[in-house]
């Protein structure tokens, strides 16, 4: 890299830019430890035609199970459903009454087993969903051979009680029948996955964080993040998956090549690049929909107010007294925690500006981004900054 023209802090000469082998680490080290990309989690849905297996896939996960063309036979009476925006297999059994309890246990056991004999654990099926709907009344042989059979496997499973809006004596007694005849499960979960009507009575959806929860507690250690990202019923372990992305990208900037020119605010618009990558990540930890050139659109039209608003001497004077015997540290250091500093900034602004829109489901255009990044540095200037320039003191002094 070359220093720049100071007449215009935020132009970038084109020979001025960051490496894209570079650009490219960050991204991957994102995908690994922000977003678990790398170990996808793995989920077998089992239970009857109509007991909600569907309505629960897409109140848990945004999926639709119903939707043609994206699910195919892995063996006999069992579909799997891949996502290419998510790092989720789903493998759903038909139901119960299609096949005898003998077959459809000896399915799933194959299912199973022959993917356990793959040495890639990311394979493995890492947890079952046995859903039984509530006003069934109906408890099964297939579902006490099932249960049994996860046991004897050593595979999670959690019985889930589907459209449990009824608290009667009727509704109490089947929960307790289930809980005595299906007593090896791991997990024996009311859910009810979507918003009931009774007359004028409204019933609120519930039971799926604990369903979450619990699955978490059960699933291998290298798959939470990949079922945190994918899931869409807890929307703060989603704003816990985009921070983690602005965290991972923040450090990784502080490794990366930054000229010294960069220490006093300029040079700003190296980081547009990486801001881009940033907030394709956090919108995929969102679940915002937004296309490439939008993204860019919006690095462009932030950066500035960014390092406008927090001052680019005051952002130096903040995080250079967090580097030990700066005069012996190389200027590449140097701009390289200022860059982490601005990186964090940004991406924290921009999950305050965003989170309420992504909370309603609502696609915000990049208009209103910029304008609620603007707002977000006006209101929590003092919070963010602070934040932001404490967080990359701990990495300065871990990378000691």
């Amino acid at each position: 890299m070359r220093s720049e023209d100071q007449d215009n802090p935020w132009a970038v000469p084109p020979d001025l830019t960051l490496d894209s082998e570079e650009l490219n680490e960050v991204d991957n080290l994102v995908n690994n430890e922000a977003l678990g990309f790398e170990a996808p989690v793995n989920i077998l849905l089992a239970g009857n035609s109509g007991d909600g297996k569907s309505t629960l896939a897409n109140a848990m996960l945004g999926v639709d199970l119903a939707a043609t063309g994206i699910g195919f036979p892995v063996t006999k009476g069992i579909q799997c459903y891949e996502y290419r925006d998510k790092p989720l297999t789903l493998f759903d059994t038909e139901g119960f009454e299609v096949l005898d309890s003998e077959r459809t246990v000896g399915a799933v056991k194959e299912l199973i087993e022959s993917r356990r004999r793959q040495k890639d654990s990311k394979q493995h099926i890492h947890i079952v969903w046995l859903c039984i709907a509530a006003t069934s009344r109906r408890l099964q042989q297939v579902h006490i051979d099932l249960v049994r059979l996860c046991s004897e496997l050593q595979i999670p499973i959690i019985v889930v009680i589907t459209k449990s809006y009824l608290k009667d004596d009727a509704s109490e007694a089947f929960l307790k029948v289930i809980g005595e005849s299906l007593a090896e499960a791991d997990s024996i979960i009311p859910v009810l996955a979507k918003e009931m009507h009774l007359g004028k009575l409204r019933v609120a959806p519930f039971g799926l964080v604990q369903l979450l929860n619990a699955t978490l507690n059960l699933i291998p250690v290298a798959c939470q993040a990949a079922l945190k990202f994918s899931q869409v019923a807890d929307f703060d372990r989603k704003l816990e998956a985009a921070t983690k992305v602005v965290d991972v990208t923040a450090v990784a900037a502080f490794g990366l090549s930054f000229p010294a020119a960069f220490v006093p605010g300029g040079h700003a618009g190296l980081l547009i690049p990486l801001e881009v990558n940033m907030i394709h990540q956090i919108n995929k930890a969102l679940g915002i929909n937004l296309d490439k050139q939008k993204q860019i659109a919006i690095a462009q039209g932030t950066i500035g107010i960014v390092m406008a608003t927090v001052g680019g001497k005051l952002l130096f004077t903040e995080t250079i007294k967090f580097i030990p015997l700066v005069g012996q540290l190389t200027s590449i250091l140097v701009g390289g925690a200022i860059a982490g500093t601005v990186v964090k900034i940004f991406g924290t602004a921009y999950i305050v500006a965003v989170r309420e829109m992504a909370r309603s489901g609502v696609t915000p255009t990049t208009g209103a981004i910029v304008d609620a990044i603007t707002s977000a540095l006006s209101v929590h200037q003092n919070q963010i900054v602070s934040s932001a320039t404490n967080f990359m003191g701990e990495a300065i002094k871990n990378r000691k």
